[in-house]
């Protein structure tokens, strides 16, 4: 997203968090349960945080770093930090997590940024897994490892895709 301007990535953001609202409303359950949102990265597609939770509530996790590996906190006041999010909080185990990435393709695989904590994080839990991507990072096949996880669900500014059933919504 290097050649897009700072107005339209703002836009971009804004029709993300719309398909995000979109998506939470069509699972409402999930409003109920623990989430995980992350902190982006520079030129990393995020939701804009503020609207979203205007539009649905919800308890919004953040990564945090605790010896060395990946772990949830729920932020006391806004979320504030870099990468991690910074003291205070209270670690808690989300039951479905936003997923950045670099890539993905349909079938739900994710290529990561290489460093593997969203991949070590959910190994061996049952959170539901919520890619979130620009419309042109989506590509027709991710090479894969085995400790690679994969989404149930990838969201962009266009679309919302059910990995599961193979369609769009």
């Amino acid at each position: 997203m290097s050649t897009v301007s700072p107005s339209e990535l703002q836009s971009l953001s804004f029709l993300l968090t719309n398909q995000i609202i979109k998506f939470m409303h069509s699972l409402p359950s999930l409003q109920s349960e623990i989430g995980a949102g992350y902190l982006p990265l520079r030129g990393e597609v995020a939701p804009v945080y503020q609207e979203l939770l205007r539009e649905v509530p919800l308890n919004l996790a953040f990564p945090v770093l605790i010896d060395g590996e990946m772990s949830f906190g729920l932020p006391s006041g806004f979320p504030k930090g870099g990468t991690w999010l910074e003291c205070p909080y209270h670690e808690v185990e989300p039951g479905w997590i936003f997923v950045p990435g670099v890539g993905f393709d349909l079938s739900g695989a994710r290529l990561g940024r290489g460093k593997g904590f969203f991949d070590r994080y959910l190994q061996n839990r049952d959170a539901l897994r919520i890619g979130l991507a620009w419309s042109h990072q989506l590509v027709e096949k991710i090479p894969v490892e085995s400790h690679d996880c994969h989404m149930d669900y990838i969201i962009t500014e266009a679309f919302c895709w059910d990995v599961t059933q193979q369609k769009r919504f």
